[in-house]
């Protein structure tokens, strides 16, 4: 084995074990930071991302870590139709700093990390910001939401999927859908442009069933939106840094 295999196994065994210890555990450290207004760039997906780089965080730290280069590689699948702007109102805006509350940062600090996160409202925007580190077998941020409303998650099932408009930083984020089922979430993988708005677009059928360990699972039911109790971002992408998302709306 190589050490560049062998640093690449222990980085990706550390993660897994990492977001084990994540789902009990969470930081809520607040920080300040402003918001940018730039162009809109669009994503949109049916399927998930099948890049080497976006399938689970072990496979993404690996793809990273043995990578010569700084930038992650990304596909993604148009929607012979995107998903209809609704009138109906977001699952999660920002208008106020009061609706900032209950979100929380969770780093690989948990487990011996040493990455850094902050968590801010910024004129309608909730921005993360921080540093990822690989030190101490660490390498992964995330910042999770409050508890969904029952009837709120209800409402959404009705839609063709999930939209998210996103301020970036030009990396590659993980959207992460908890249901109350405790086998597990579904996620999805998606890139984002250094230079603006991202406007990201992923049909309910695109997100893949993991279990907390973000490892694939099966499952023996589609993913069922009405019964999705929390959501989470998550910045995987094995690669050392400051990082920066703005998150505008989900809905």
């Amino acid at each position: 084995m190589t050490m560049r295999a062998a640093i690449t196994t222990v980085v990706a065994v550390a993660a897994v074990a990492a977001v084990a210890t994540m789902s009990a555990c969470g930081s809520d450290e607040r920080g300040a930071d402003d918001a940018e207004t730039s162009p809109v760039i669009t994503t949109t997906a049916t399927s998930p991302v099948t890049s080497p780089a976006t399938t689970t965080i072990a496979s993404t730290i690996a793809a990273a870590t043995t990578s010569d280069s700084a930038t992650v590689p990304v596909t993604t699948t148009p929607l012979p139709t995107a998903p209809a702007t609704t009138t109906s109102p977001p699952v999660f805006d920002f208008v106020t700093p009061a609706s900032a509350d209950g979100w929380a940062v969770t780093n690989d600090t948990v487990m011996g990390g040493v990455s850094s996160g902050d968590l801010a409202w910024s004129e309608g925007v909730l921005v993360f910001t921080g540093e990822l580190s690989l030190a101490n077998g660490g390498g992964f941020a995330s910042i999770r939401s409050p508890a969904i409303d029952p009837q709120v998650a209800i409402d959404w099932s009705g839609r063709p999927g999930v939209r998210v408009q996103v301020d970036g930083d030009g990396r590659v984020w993980s959207l992460e859908l908890r249901t109350d089922d405790d086998s597990g979430g579904w996620i999805h993988s998606f890139p984002t442009s250094p230079d603006g708005l991202t406007d990201v677009e992923l049909s309910w059928a695109s997100f893949e069933p993991v279990t907390r360990f973000l490892e694939p699972r099966a499952a023996s039911e589609p993913l069922d939106p009405a019964r999705i109790v929390t959501i989470a971002f998550y910045l995987v992408d094995g690669v050392e840094g400051p990082y920066r998302l703005g998150v505008r709306s989900i809905s």
